[in-house]
């Protein structure tokens, strides 16, 4: 039993930062329309833009982490003018082909600024483990549960609750209707996108003491996250959270008790499934039908 607990927490924890980049690729497929593949760069760059601030300028790590993810929104500001705009109206492959483009060249970038070898991150704790009721916890990983707690609960508050949520999610909906009533679409979206990267950058921040930081480690995030995004359901912020949660879930426990070979094979059959079962995910957007 401690060892279910133990594998369970393993893989809420790594659900949670799924859940993070689900969300970031949530908010730009709905307020844009726009499936962004170099969102694995943005990961990555959070976690070497986290250790840079930390090992080079000496920063503390809790200042290093808002720092971050503000440098990691004002890169997504950039993103929008540098690559989305001039794409904008284009065909859909279009522009997830230049997205894949730009995930390679900042990738080879990347290996340039901080070199092919692996970094390290410290953690807000130290390495040691806490022990409660038999079961082993690092505590680095109840931050990142109760970061994403705290910041889905706010986001979930603040799209329903505020003028600004409101606006994104009608943007979201119904660009033209939106337009109509004097909401500044194209504001919207340059939100959605820097939102989007900052939630990279925090999850390539959090992720970042739990594992070693390569040029090569948002890929694999993306695409957990990626998957996330499907089995919840496409464009749904709840889907999102949902959709983390199971795959980090069941991975751990198939990695513990089937084998850790095959811990992506069952994210990815879990795909196959509720694409089978539910083709617009477990907790899909309500859609309206016009009469």
């Amino acid at each position: 039993m401690d060892t279910f607990l133990q594998v369970t927490l393993s893989g809420v924890t790594m659900g949670c930062i799924y859940a993070f980049v689900a969300l970031g690729f949530t908010l730009t497929i709905a307020a844009a329309g726009v499936v962004n593949f170099a969102y694995s760069e943005w990961v990555t760059y959070g976690a070497f833009i986290g250790v840079t601030l930390v090992s080079v300028f000496g920063l503390p790590l809790w200042l290093a982490l808002l720092a971050t993810v503000l440098l990691c929104a004002v890169m997504g500001y950039a993103f929008q003018w540098i690559v989305f705009r001039p794409l904008e109206g284009r065909h859909f492959l279009t522009t997830v082909t230049a997205t894949i483009g730009i995930a390679v060249s900042m990738q080879a970038l990347a290996t340039l600024v901080w070199g092919p070898y692996a970094l390290t991150l410290p953690t807000f704790f130290g390495s040691g483990v806490v022990n409660v009721a038999g079961v082993s916890i690092f505590p680095h990983n109840i931050l990142i549960i109760a970061t994403a707690v705290v910041l889905i609960g706010g986001l979930q508050l603040w799209l329903t609750g505020t003028d600004i949520g409101l606006r994104l999610q009608a943007t979201a909906q119904d660009p033209v209707a939106a337009r109509l009533m004097g909401i500044p679409i194209r504001h919207m979206r340059t939100f959605a996108y820097c939102l989007s990267a900052a939630l990279a950058g925090l999850a390539g921040f959090l992720v970042a003491p739990l594992f070693v930081v390569t040029t090569t480690m948002g890929f694999g995030l993306m695409l957990k996250g990626l998957a996330a995004t499907i089995v919840g359901g496409w464009g749904s912020l709840k889907g999102a959270v949902f959709g983390g949660l199971i795959i980090g879930i069941i991975e751990a426990l198939g990695a513990t008790y089937v084998s850790s070979e095959y811990k992506d094979v069952l994210s990815f059959l879990i795909i196959i499934i509720v694409l089978l079962v539910r083709p617009r995910g477990l907790f899909p957007e309500p859609i309206a039908e016009k009469l």
